[in-house]
């Protein structure tokens, strides 16, 4: 038997219901849409910053270590092209031959010590406090403490006793301050990760070791000078490059990627200034 009082949804119920349901899901689409561009483009900040920002803590560590009146050895115009003595080792001459030297160093992170570029070490001068820079040479390990204190210099228990190659006056004395250097070159130049960007360069200069330490840069990215002379820094490189005391780090991070629905790649400037020794002018 038929039951005449149950009644199925109308055309027009149906119709209805459908709208509703297009509605909900349009405004849970464009829910999703937002939330995915708002993703897209919180992590296009994020590499642009990393990109500034890694470049910068790599070149702070050694720049804060560069001595002034000969830290810098070159720069070419433009300010994208730095080759500067960074210090690794520090300690104290204990006695000289001219040729030789034995050098009692201030205990130094052994991982630190062992990296390839050694270039050469420098003497200071106690009357004028500059540094002579003796370039190449070799450093060896196995000198005899008795050779520093016979001299009158305390050999710390983790001091290493090393015998430098390189030609010094015969005369310094006992207690004459040293350090140990490598050359280090910073270019912004062509990245090899990402053919079409622009990347930070870091190249040990006696080994031509040479790493991408950052990318993408944007182009106009600089170093800056700051001279004994003024406060403001400078584009120009100066003459002589002894005069420099400090740099200003103009650099500019991109994201790798261009965020959906946006014209172009997001962008951070940062600046900041370090001055040899941490002292400025």
């Amino acid at each position: 038997m038929i039951n005449r009082n149950t009644r199925g949804l109308t055309l027009i119920e149906v119709l209805i219901a459908i709208v509703i349901a297009s509605v909900i899901a349009g405004s849970l689409l464009r829910m999703v849409l937002v939330d995915v561009h708002f993703a897209d483009d919180r992590e296009a900040w994020r590499t642009a910053r990393q990109a500034a920002r890694s470049g910068m803590v790599v070149l702070l560590s050694d720049l804060r270590m560069v001595e002034t009146s000969g830290g810098v050895e070159a720069a070419a115009a433009g300010g994208q092209d730095l080759t500067v003595r960074v210090p690794y080792a520090f300690g104290v001459l204990c006695a000289t031959s001219g040729s030789s030297t034995v050098v009692s160093l201030i205990p130094v992170d052994s991982a630190m010590f062992v990296q390839p570029g050694h270039s050469g070490f420098a003497w200071r001068d106690d009357a004028t406090e500059a540094y002579t820079y003796v370039a190449g040479g070799t450093v060896t390990g196995g000198a005899s403490a008795g050779t520093c204190t016979g001299a009158g210099i305390t050999v710390l228990p983790s001091s290493r006793l090393v015998t430098l190659s390189g030609t010094v006056p015969p005369t310094l004395p006992a207690g004459t301050i040293v350090f140990l250097y490598r050359r280090i070159r910073y270019e912004i130049k062509t990245s090899v990760s990402m053919p079409s960007e622009v990347a930070l360069w870091r190249t040990l200069v006696n080994t031509g070791t040479g790493e991408e330490i950052s990318a993408p840069f944007m182009p106009a990215s600089r170093f800056l000078f700051y001279l004994d002379t003024a406060t403001p820094s400078q584009a120009a490189v100066p003459s002589p490059l002894s005069s420099i005391v400090g740099l200003e780090l103009a650099f500019g991070g991109r994201s790798d990627q261009t965020p959906r629905g946006e014209s172009g790649p997001k962008i951070v400037s940062f600046t900041t200034s370090v001055y040899f020794h941490n002292q400025a002018p």
